[in-house]
Parts: structure tokens; C-alpha cells; sequence
């Protein structure tokens, strides 16, 4: 039942779209111990970076999303799966982007950009 609440919760804030003029706002990072527990979407919702992804869409409902993280498969399969977290929340996929080159396979940094109009 709260998995569903929060679920909804995120799906009544997010908006798809995206515009020009967008600026940098914030970084959030997620650890390899953090993300090696086991997922479920409640458990995914209340990790600290993801809370704090959230609560900046909620103030900022255009805000388009990099996920930074290590080359390689690895590092690749991670991304994907975080993305795949926050689709099954509520973000439109193409809000997301996937950027490899991260120095550290221990962590995946996702950042976020927003205009100052929305």
C-alpha cells in the first residue's frame, strides 16, 4: 500500500518535457552498497539520492536527468536498471540520459538540469 502511494505521489508531480535554456541544478550519488541491497520499488523510492531527486522534481517538474556512471558492461547494467527504477516511478524515459565516463565504479552520480522558469 505505501509502495502505491508513493508511486502515485511521484506520477502526480513528474510532467514529461523538455526545454531549452536548461542550467545545472544538482547531483545525487548512489553507492555500490547502497544499490547492492535488495531492490523493490519502495526500497529504490527511499534511497537519500533518490529522495532528493524527487523533492527537486516536485519544485521543478521539467527537470531532465544525466546518469553518470563507470564505463564498461558493468557499469552500463547499472545504469540502465537505476533508469529503468525511475521510468517504473513515473519519469518519462526521455527525460533520461545515460553519459559513461564516470572515474569510480563504486558509485553512479545522477545529475540534473532545469530551466529557471519552471
Amino acid at each position: 500500500m505505501r509502495r502505491s502511494r508513493l508511486a502515485a505521489v511521484v506520477l502526480l508531480v513528474l510532467v514529461a518535457g523538455v526545454a531549452p535554456g536548461f542550467v545545472s541544478a544538482a547531483s545525487y550519488t548512489i553507492t555500490a552498497e547502497d544499490w547492492a541491497r535488495p531492490r523493490s520499488g519502495e526500497r529504490v523510492a527511499q534511497l537519500p539520492a533518490l529522495r532528493g531527486l524527487a523533492s527537486e522534481i516536485a519544485t521543478h517538474p521539467r527537470t531532465r536527468i544525466t546518469i553518470r556512471y563507470a564505463g564498461g558492461d558493468e557499469g552500463l547494467l547499472w545504469a540502465e536498471e537505476l533508469r529503468g527504477w525511475l521510468v517504473a516511478l513515473g519519469i518519462s524515459g526521455r527525460r533520461i540520459q545515460l553519459r559513461p565516463g564516470l572515474e569510480s565504479d563504486d558509485r553512479i552520480v545522477v545529475k540534473t538540469e532545469h530551466s529557471g522558469d519552471s
